[in-house]
């Protein structure tokens, strides 16, 4: 019993090409991004808007607040759009999507991206495919955040 409800918890927790509970794919979540704006989640209102470099420098000062930050897209969850990075020249975001309740193109990668979220504190990743932290050295502050919209040019 305790196995089968691990494999259960696995199984819901991870990211994979389909809902739970569904066979469909992912509305969206390998579809060409449209010219223009692309936005998914909620209506970006926050009026807090700071730089990503400036979050990265003193991320404990951003902890729990909602932002509006904005970056290059730089990687995407290739199972189902649940997480994205972001970076500008100095700083760099691995971003979840809210619960995984709205996904993230697979093809933006090369993107712009604007984004409402929560700063969070620790590696809170979850996704198994997640990529791995950034090497020491490379240069790149890392902030985790956690969305709740995105729009994409």
């Amino acid at each position: 019993m305790r196995l089968a409800v691990i494999a259960t918890f696995a199984l819901l927790a991870g990211c994979s090409n389909t809902p739970a509970g569904t066979s469909a794919p992912v509305p969206g979540a390998s579809a060409a991004i449209p010219k223009g704006t692309l936005a998914v989640g909620a209506p970006i209102t926050a009026s807090n808007v700071v730089t990503l470099s400036t979050i990265a420098g003193n991320p404990g000062a951003y902890a729990n607040q909602t932002v509006t930050t904005s970056g290059k897209v730089s990687a995407v969850c290739q199972e189902r759009g649940c997480w994205m990075e972001i970076q500008d020249t100095g700083s760099q975001a691995h971003i979840r999507m809210h619960g995984h309740s709205f996904f993230v193109p697979r093809t933006a990668s090369g993107h712009m991206a604007r984004v409402q979220a929560t700063v969070l504190t620790g590696n809170v990743g979850h996704c198994e495919d997640a990529p791995p932290p950034s090497p020491p050295g490379d240069g790149l502050a890392k902030v985790e955040l956690d969305a709740t919209g995105v729009e994409l040019d």
